[in-house]
């Protein structure tokens, strides 16, 4: 599930990669960063939740605290 979201968030700027293996022109960095940023989040959620050593410790990966803003343990992908 969590390489599903990742690659939907990824398809939304999938099209600067391909304009610039087209047409040679870059991709920017901060759609460049963002890419790098998801890919890196998704492999450290996976961790976590491959890590997990039980159904409890699994959901607790979900659970949102009560800071401002709320976090969990598995945190959240980036927003470009």
């Amino acid at each position: 599930m969590i390489n599903q979201q990742a690659s939907s968030l990824l398809s939304q700027t999938d099209w600067y990669s391909i304009r610039a293996a087209d047409g040679g022109t870059a991709v920017p960095s901060s759609v460049s960063n963002h890419r790098t940023a998801v890919r890196t989040k998704a492999n450290a959620m996976c961790t976590l939740i491959d890590n997990a050593s039980d159904v409890d410790a699994l959901k607790a990966l979900y659970v949102y605290n009560d800071a401002t803003p709320p976090v969990r343990p598995l945190g959240d992908f980036p927003t470009l």
